[in-house]
């Protein structure tokens, strides 16, 4: 976790939050190793004095981005899960949904794709812990979805990191997809992947 100086937690997130918006709009522009603190500090409307009570290196900012992005998308997968629990339509809809996601978060999911081999250490073993929690928890969607009769998987673990890299295709290859293909048309097509093996 983060070091920071304040100790109330609910504004320790909310600055936080604060400057992971404002590091993306800086990174965007010149790139995390390019961008300094005291342009993010600015873009996120806080002194560079002020940033440091939230954060103690630049380093941190690099977390603080995998952390926001990943929470977004594991928060909405629980909801999805909690809405569709007994849905037999629970796995098209998930993905469908988080596809759909990936797409609001196009920039900063490539982003923590191209970024995460310059996290020091204990950073890398917590995001990777989260994308692996997050993994797992797709895996038990799957099993759930199997054992209702929704559809066949022998390896759901080995599945849920497939498609859980299928629904990032876009942020990795829009440049090229989507020259010729609408979001929607990718999406099917993905679908129509997952559910030929699913019902073989």
């Amino acid at each position: 976790m983060i070091t920071t100086k304040v100790k109330d937690p609910d504004l320790v997130r909310k600055k936080q939050h604060q400057i992971f918006r404002g590091a993306m709009k800086v990174c965007r522009v010149k790139g995390f190793h390019n961008a300094t603190i005291r342009e993010i500090a600015k873009a996120s409307g806080m002194s560079l004095g002020n940033i440091y009570d939230y954060i103690e290196k630049k380093e941190d900012i690099l977390f603080l981005i995998h952390k926001e992005v990943l929470d977004q998308i594991y928060a909405r997968m629980e909801k999805i899960i909690e809405k569709h629990e007994d849905s037999k339509d629970q796995f098209n809809i998930m993905f469908k949904e988080l596809f759909s996601l990936t797409m609001t978060l196009k920039e900063e999911m490539l982003f923590i794709y191209t970024e995460t081999k310059s996290l020091p250490k204990e950073y890398l073993h917590e995001v990777l812990k989260k994308e692996s929690d997050f993994v797992n928890r797709y895996a038990k969607v799957i099993e759930n979805s199997v054992r209702r009769g929704a559809f066949q998987c022998e390896k759901p673990e080995l599945f849920a990191n497939i498609v859980t890299f299928m629904s990032a295709i876009l942020p990795l290859r829009g440049w090229n997809i989507l020259q010729r293909n609408t979001p929607d048309e990718v999406c099917k097509v993905l679908l129509d992947m997952a559910s030929n093996y699913l019902n073989q």
